[in-house]
């Protein structure tokens, strides 16, 4: 009887640990200081040399897998990228980004003109960055600053038709939860 006591005692303080351990509220010390953006390189697979302050390549990818199949899954609220207010995104503009038909036309050597369907699916290894919408909290107390990750948004490289860099584009806002 004394051993079932000790076992039932075991197993209700394993499962309040682990009940404990997946909470998903954090609980920032300080003082709420304001809304900052950041962003952080992640690698560019297209780079001659791999950085070594980006993401291993590995983790990289599988960090992308994850996030992007949750968007995909509708499992986390997106936020079209445009500045101002945070737009959400319907399950046609997401699905859209993943996979899309466009439309080419060719003229034949007869003169006529002849669509081309092309089929567009979204490859990840063109993100090299990510940003963020963080909220800043700063303990008075112990002089340290805490980061709250609000939203991240993944930062693709566009090219011009000659290959050269023309900018970085932003997917979409991504909610955290």
């Amino acid at each position: 009887m004394k051993f079932f006591g000790i076992k039932y005692i075991l197993f209700l303080g394993l499962g309040i640990t682990l009940l404990s351990c997946n909470r998903s509220d954090v609980s920032f010390n300080g003082d709420f200081v304001g809304s900052i953006e950041s962003k952080s390189n992640v690698g560019d697979l297209s780079a001659e040399e791999y950085d070594e302050t980006w993401l291993p390549v590995t983790q990289r990818k599988e960090l992308l897998d994850d996030l992007l199949l949750k968007v995909k899954n509708k499992q986390l609220k997106v936020y079209s990228f445009m500045p101002g207010e945070l737009t959400p995104m319907t399950n046609s503009e997401i699905d859209y980004v993943f996979y899309h038909v466009d439309t080419e036309y060719v003229e034949d050597e007869f003169g006529a003109i002849k669509p081309i369907p092309i089929e567009e699916t979204y490859d990840q290894s063109g993100i090299v960055f990510l940003k963020f919408k963080e909220s800043l909290f700063y303990d008075k107390g112990t002089g340290r600053f805490q980061k709250k990750v609000n939203y991240v948004c993944p930062m693709e490289k566009v090219y011009n038709e000659d290959g050269t860099t023309r900018g970085y584009r932003g997917l979409f806002w991504i909610e955290l939860e």
